[in-house]
């Protein structure tokens, strides 16, 4: 598990706000279940560090990375001359897999002198973790961790999981963000936070006497994530039979809230 970093963002930020200026050696998890959404936050990661005259390296599939690429332009970013200056550099996750780290091209970046720091995005462990090989996708993020704390870069990875899914909760999800010093659980921070608020209420009443007492005494994870995504680990450790329910209820509230 991570320890606390020398600068920490509110747990209650934005996530464009987390993704454009993290302090270095941070190391992001994004969880997505729309590809609009993991575009959109790749785009704004990436721009945010080219404007800062940082480097930026994107390890994804060529789908994402198309879509991200849309998302650069639509934003006025001209990712085709930082790519040809050596600023931007974009690699298949298919053939990167091998190494997983991109050191060769972290060293590259972090030696030139034209560059203030250096940003790297990637979906290794979601592409190997959907393949069917989850033990070497938690390993690759245990070298990813290490690679930011090393080179001082900053790390985002996007994990493709329904946030309101029990399952992935047990799979991998909790040591995903364990291994992380920032967590995005979703695009919309108020709509989360009012929807796993509503159905806590719901199943579980007010958080008074003993029930207080175990969430204000709770470690949690290490990470640094909204108070919302925060209270349904909580929950899942503290109070498991009423898990399930809570999540059900958030989940129907999302509907409502995204057909309004």
């Amino acid at each position: 598990m991570r320890g606390p970093m020398q600068k920490s963002l509110s747990v209650n930020s934005s996530w464009q706000s987390v993704l454009a200026s993290p302090p270095r050696a941070s190391h992001i998890l994004q969880i997505y279940d729309g590809d609009d959404f993991l575009a959109a936050a790749v785009a704004h990661f990436a721009a945010a560090g080219l404007h800062a005259e940082e480097a930026v390296l994107l390890t994804g599939t060529k789908d994402h990375l198309g879509r991200i690429g849309h998302a650069l332009r639509a934003a006025g970013v001209d990712a085709a001359s930082a790519g040809r200056n050596g600023q931007l550099m974009l690699s298949d996750v298919h053939e990167s897999l091998v190494h997983v780290v991109p050191n060769g091209c972290l060293d590259q970046a972090l030696s030139d002198t034209r560059f203030t720091g250096v940003r790297w995005w990637g979906e290794v462990t979601n592409t190997l973790h959907h393949a069917g090989n989850p033990e070497a996708g938690l390993h690759a993020e245990k070298l990813a961790d290490a690679a930011a704390r090393k080179y001082g870069a900053t790390v985002f990875c996007s994990f493709l999981c329904d946030k309101f899914d029990a399952q992935g909760y047990d799979d991998v999800l909790q040591n995903l963000c364990c291994l992380h010093s920032h967590v995005i659980p979703a695009e919309d921070y108020v709509q989360h936070r009012l929807v796993v608020n509503r159905a806590i209420a719901e199943v579980l009443g007010d958080i008074r006497g003993t029930l207080l007492q175990s969430l204000t005494s709770w470690k949690g994870l290490g990470c640094d994530l909204p108070s919302s995504q925060a209270l349904l680990f909580w929950v899942r450790e503290a109070l498991p039979t009423h898990f399930d329910a809570i999540l059900e209820r958030a989940r129907v509230y999302q509907a409502q809230g995204e057909r309004a």
